[in-house]
């Protein structure tokens, strides 16, 4: 079992996902009795090739297991293709993999980039770690959620004001309960950011204290980055809540979700190509302090 699990790799499940947007995709081109089949049992053979390379990397791990930015992605990625698969089977005509699996599988190629070395291992590190990770896992999936909801409400208005004729095998949500989730997204959205923040700023002062190399400088790209972005989901929450009765308060809040997601896109992109020590294992910040100090 142990040789099984270990051979299980990324592609496995990525090329799943693949397959089952693909045919996800083809209802726009031509209609099939068996497509449906077939989309979802690539996509749950995907999800249970990527929970069991998830729990092989938890038994696996030296240290406290998915502690590393490569498991949060691949984390992230799992739950959204759970939550995929499930709306699938539930709504059959709703084309959610076709919002949700392009995230799945920018998640997992990001996860492809991102550092496998665990974060610290000291006990109040790893507590105040593991609520740092946890509240930014609840507001990026929030966030996800929300926007793919704003992108099909948007869809689904323009729609109705065309009078268009719906397409075949696609049945979009009605624009109340669209509206609904675009609704709630952005206030967990925000104050979970706000708290993955204060989270993260707790922990990088105990690093701090204990005179840690991991730790992070409040000047770091990532830490203004995400002060940033911290700023715009509040600010976007609150501007979510004065217009919510208005009118175009719904179209408000879609495109608010949907430049929400913008921001997220472009922390991700940051964290994995920018130049930061944030995420860095130990020996990475040691060899970035040596290449500084001979620069110098």
């Amino acid at each position: 079992m142990a040789a099984f699990l270990s051979g299980i790799s990324i592609v496995c499940f990525a090329a799943s996902y693949a397959v089952a947007l693909a045919c996800e995709a083809s209802r726009l081109v031509f209609r099939s009795g068996v497509r449906g089949f077939v989309m979802v049992g690539f996509a749950a053979a995907g999800l249970f090739a990527h929970t069991l390379f998830l729990i092989w990397r938890a038994v696996d791990a030296g240290t406290a297991p998915l502690s590393s930015p490569f498991d949060w992605y691949l984390l992230a990625a799992w739950l959204l293709a759970v939550g995929s698969l499930y709306l699938t089977v539930t709504n059959p005509k709703t084309p959610v993999g076709l919002f949700l699996l392009p995230i799945v599988l920018a998640l997992v190629g990001a996860a492809t980039l991102a550092s496998r070395e665990p974060f610290l291992n000291d006990s109040a590190s790893r507590f105040w770690g593991r609520i740092h990770g946890g509240f930014h896992l609840v507001w990026s999936v929030s966030v996800v959620l929300g926007a793919i909801a704003g992108l099909m409400w948007l869809i689904q208005a323009g729609r109705l004001t065309r009078k268009a004729a719906p397409l075949r095998g696609f049945r979009m949500p009605s624009l109340e309960r669209l509206a609904h989730v675009t609704a709630r997204t952005p206030a967990i959205a925000a104050w979970a950011a706000a708290a993955g923040f204060v989270s993260g700023i707790v922990l990088n002062a105990v690093n701090h204290r204990r005179g840690l190399i991991e730790t992070v400088p409040w000047s770091d790209p990532v830490v203004l980055r995400m002060a940033a972005v911290v700023a715009w989901l509040i600010i976007a929450e609150r501007i979510a809540a004065t217009v919510r009765r208005r009118p175009d308060g719904a179209r408000t809040t879609a495109w608010l979700a949907l430049l929400s997601l913008a921001a997220l896109a472009a922390s991700i992109a940051w964290g994995v190509l920018g130049a930061t020590r944030h995420g860095k294992p130990a020996a990475a910040v040691v060899l970035m302090a040596t290449v500084h100090e001979a620069e110098a």
